[in-house]
């Protein structure tokens, strides 16, 4: 099997989303580097002091802090302003005037197709919520995350959401070392850097296996099963003792 395009998704390009180095230069002394525009951290978050309807627009937002190999820490550093195109018409904004007021604050540094109040591509926000698979796009290894609630993620991410597969097997299969290696030499990348893009995601070969709910239940407790998932995968694919011995060189 293979992952269908709609699949998959590429995480949210926001205009702006923290201050730098020509947003201060611009903006003057009012604003610092790493300010949050369209993400914020916990404290900016209190300071808005937003009512419930403005609440509305506010997001878990996770980055590869929380995003681990595997398993995501629930317990998310900052939020994202959630707002799609709709946003391009100003009226839109008027429900929300403490967020207005503050996007206002950096408006002349907000570059969106949307701008000032809507994030440059939301993306299809089903792929945030319920179960999916984070896959990190630019990494030292294949870092695929599997996640059961809520989670907000940049372009820096592709989003798998899929009901053919059960993603907790698919999220093993993806971080085993075959998946690596198949990436490796059959994905694209950059040095010694992996660049886990759109396509070769939509390529990677998946099997189903009478070892799946093996495999499931391997998941539950990862941190200590690795070296077992890999092996399983191994004997999936019926490798001999040296072809294992050569993914195992190369990785």
């Amino acid at each position: 099997f293979k992952l269908y395009d709609k699949e998959v998704a590429q995480g949210i390009v926001a205009p702006q989303d923290f201050v730098n180095e020509n947003s201060v230069k611009i903006l003057g002394g009012n604003v610092k580097k790493g300010d949050g525009i369209f993400v914020i951290s916990d404290e900016e978050l209190t300071d808005l002091s937003l009512s419930e309807k403005e609440y509305e627009l506010i997001k878990p937002y996770y980055t590869s802090d929380e995003l681990d190999k595997y398993c995501t820490n629930k317990k998310n550093s900052y939020w994202i302003i959630y707002t799609n195109s709709d946003f391009k018409n100003i009226e839109k904004i008027k429900a929300y005037p403490k967020i207005k007021e503050h996007l206002d604050k950096f408006k002349d540094v907000i570059t969106s197709h949307n701008k000032p109040y809507g994030l440059h591509r939301s993306r299809e926000e089903k792929f945030f919520k319920n179960e999916k698979i984070l896959s990190l796009r630019k990494c030292k290894e294949p870092t695929f995350t599997f996640s059961d609630f809520d989670c907000y993620v940049s372009q820096t991410y592709f989003i798998i959401q899929t009901e053919r597969f059960n993603l907790k097997y698919l999220t093993a299969y993806l971080n085993s070392k075959i998946i690596k290696f198949w990436l490796r030499f059959k994905g694209k990348m950059q040095g010694k850097n992996y660049q886990i893009d759109k396509e070769p995601l939509l390529n990677i070969p998946i099997i189903k296996s009478e070892y799946e709910s093996n495999i499931i239940q391997l998941f539950d407790d990862i941190l200590n099963n690795e070296d077992d998932i890999n092996n399983l995968f191994y004997e999936i694919f019926n490798l001999t003792k040296k072809e294992i011995n050569m993914i195992e060189s190369y990785l």
